[in-house]
């Protein structure tokens, strides 16, 4: 996901998922919350609950009454039994590096820039033929709900290896990419890197 984001999660208050069909209409119900102020809410409006689970209507007939309104109120705790939860407590894009001794991975330096939008592809190269791996990240993130808004920031991020686990930006004057779009594969072919853009034909650069 990156940092660029409203969502702020931790160990202690992670992003949640809590599905199942609350409704009992055959459909299961996922319903996304993050912690504010050490209380777990529903992420999603109260039309949107509604338009999921009409049911919910007499329980919150105005806005007022739902709008402060955690998780423990949204659903009774009847309701909550045999609902999964899954979680999240991190959210950076980060590269894990081996330290060549006792199999332990380390966290290695990523420039805020590897922060800007959703990462979907990482590609090793040496770009600059020092012979240190360099990272180029692309992603994006297009069809969000309105209240996310677009991802939209990474134009192909561009990072130089020092060969010692830190990687430092390559701007986009200088690594010449200006990708576009919800990039979610990336090839070599001949020298050259094809991109696949969702919606968009296949762009290539070479270097």
């Amino acid at each position: 996901m990156g940092l660029n984001t409203q969502c702020n999660v931790t160990d202690k208050e992670p992003a949640e998922m809590y599905y199942k069909d609350f409704d009992d209409n055959g459909s299961i119900d996922p319903i996304l919350c993050f912690y504010i102020q050490h209380k777990s809410y529903p992420y999603i409006t109260r039309d949107e609950l509604l338009d999921q689970m009409s049911t919910m209507r007499p329980r919150f007939p105005d806005y007022n009454s739902y709008a402060d309104a955690p998780i423990n109120v949204v659903f009774t705790p009847e309701e909550m039994k045999g609902a999964g939860r899954l979680t999240a407590n991190y959210l950076a894009t980060a590269c894990f590096i081996s330290n060549g001794k006792n199999n332990r991975l380390l966290n290695a330096t990523l420039p805020p820039q590897a922060q800007y939008a959703p990462v979907f592809t990482t590609t090793t190269l040496d770009y600059d033929k020092d012979g240190n791996t360099d990272l180029l990240l692309c992603g994006n993130m297009d069809h969000t709900r309105v209240r996310f808004g677009k991802y939209d920031a990474n134009y192909g991020v561009l990072l130089k290896g020092d060969g010692k686990g830190k990687f430092s930006y390559i701007p986009q004057q200088t690594s010449g990419f200006k990708l576009t779009g919800d990039v979610r594969s990336v090839m070599e072919v001949n020298g050259a890197y094809l991109f696949g853009v969702n919606g968009k034909g296949i762009k290539a650069y070479r270097q």
